[in-house]
């Protein structure tokens, strides 16, 4: 559509003026002078667009359309205009100095050297938008990125999506230049935010515990163990509020979830035994109760212990609980007076080795003291023994001259 616009200006033009005339930027400068600058020029603009091209697709992989929409459209719309005026003179340099339109005082070359201006500006002014927006809404995009840690989206489809619509607008507050409307705002989408995290907590590490309550409670368990049914409950209950307060602590919250599963399943025990109490004939009692002596009797046994069957059950449990802690203790002891022999040998040994290497150093030492003397004698010279055989001979011709005197 352009192009044909430019031909009709063009026929029209001709047909007013009769003639071509010539142009008014040809001849202040030698032609090849002329060529070389454009030649130089439409290099300089080929590498701008190639550039143009990678940082619109990398602003796509960093979300920038989505922090601003507006000013990537607009980028986007830039780099395809002056694309477009390149297109005019890509295969014919001497198109690039012609003129860009017929009411157009820019040269097509002006015109795509203008249209990367335009695309560069809308970049960087989306890129400003969106560091504005990551320093405004730092606490809504916490959240978001903890929603994505956590996977929400596949638990809370809907809800995740209409999350991430409300921070959007929240965003497009900010680049419409109303970021007070997106501060007030954000402090209900926080909260929302953290509805949703604590709900998805629950899902991923409660859920087993919340719908084993629900089946014991409907499997009318409470008629048979309330007490422990009552107190499963209060430990699901009491992993909720923790996850309500905590939902990040992921180690505990893990450990509070086992807890309450634990309790749902003891309530479970107890209450089929307590069922089969109450279906079990009269006469089957005392054998149901010698069937729990006998379990600890073998442990009884097992550990050691003297056979308690003439004391309370009740008596038998808390003797064997003693039992094992005094051995406990005394194994303990037992542990513990290893480890300081062992550590008095380790220390010996040590002791042991540095009086070794004592020994052997003094031993160095003292033979060389032994071999020195010999080796002096080795090296001393003729001339001084000589001069001392002489004066002793002296001194004994002097003591006999006196003699004779």
């Amino acid at each position: 559509m352009k192009r044909e616009f430019k031909v009709a200006a063009l026929a029209a033009a001709i047909a007013l003026s009769g003639c071509a005339s010539d142009s008014d930027s040809t001849a202040s400068l030698p032609l090849d002078t002329n060529q070389s600058q454009t030649a130089i020029q439409i290099d300089a603009v080929k590498q701008s667009i190639d550039l143009a091209e990678k940082t619109l697709e990398s602003s796509y992989q960093a979300d920038l359309d989505w922090f601003a929409s507006i000013q990537v459209r607009d980028a986007k719309l830039a780099l395809a205009e002056a694309k477009e005026y390149y297109a005019e003179f890509e295969l014919d340099p001497s198109e690039a100095n012609s003129s860009s339109g017929f009411f157009s005082s820019k040269t097509n070359l002006q015109a795509t050297e203008e249209g990367i201006a335009k695309f560069n500006a809308h970049i960087n002014k989306a890129e400003s938008i969106r560091d504005e927006v990551l320093i405004v809404l730092e606490d809504a995009f916490g959240y978001r990125e903890q929603l994505a840690t956590i996977n929400t989206a596949k638990y809370y489809p809907k809800t995740a999506k209409q999350l991430e619509q409300n921070l959007k607008r929240l965003v497009d507050y900010v680049a419409n230049e109303d970021t007070d409307k997106a501060i007030n705002a954000q402090p209900e989408l926080v909260r929302k935010q953290r509805a949703l995290e604590v709900k998805t907590v629950t899902r991923i590490y409660l859920s087993d515990a919340q719908k084993e309550l629900k089946r014991l409670k409907t499997a009318k368990v409470g008629m048979h163990a309330p007490e422990t049914l009552a107190r499963a409950a209060a430990a699901v209950t009491a992993a909720e509020a923790f996850i309500a307060a905590e939902p990040r602590s992921t180690a505990k919250i893990i450990d509070k979830a086992d807890e309450a599963m634990f309790s749902l399943n003891h309530a479970q025990q107890i209450a089929t035994v307590v069922k089969k109490l109450k279906a079990m004939p009269e006469k089957d009692y005392e054998r149901h109760v010698l069937s729990y002596e006998k379990i600890l009797l073998e442990i009884t046994l097992a550990l050691g212990a003297e056979d308690m069957r003439d004391q309370a059950i009740s008596k038998q449990g808390k003797n064997l609980v003693q039992y094992i802690r005094d051995n406990l203790r005394d194994e303990q002891k037992t542990m513990l007076a290893q480890q300081k022999v062992r550590s008095e040998l380790i220390d010996e040994k040590a002791r042991t080795a540095q009086l070794e290497k004592e020994v052997a150093k003094l031993s160095a030492q003292l033979l060389a003291t032994k071999q020195a003397p010999a080796a002096t004698a080795e090296n001393a010279t003729p001339v001084k023994s000589a001069t001392v055989t002489t004066e002793a001979d002296t001194t004994e011709t002097t003591t006999t001259t006196n003699e004779a005197s």
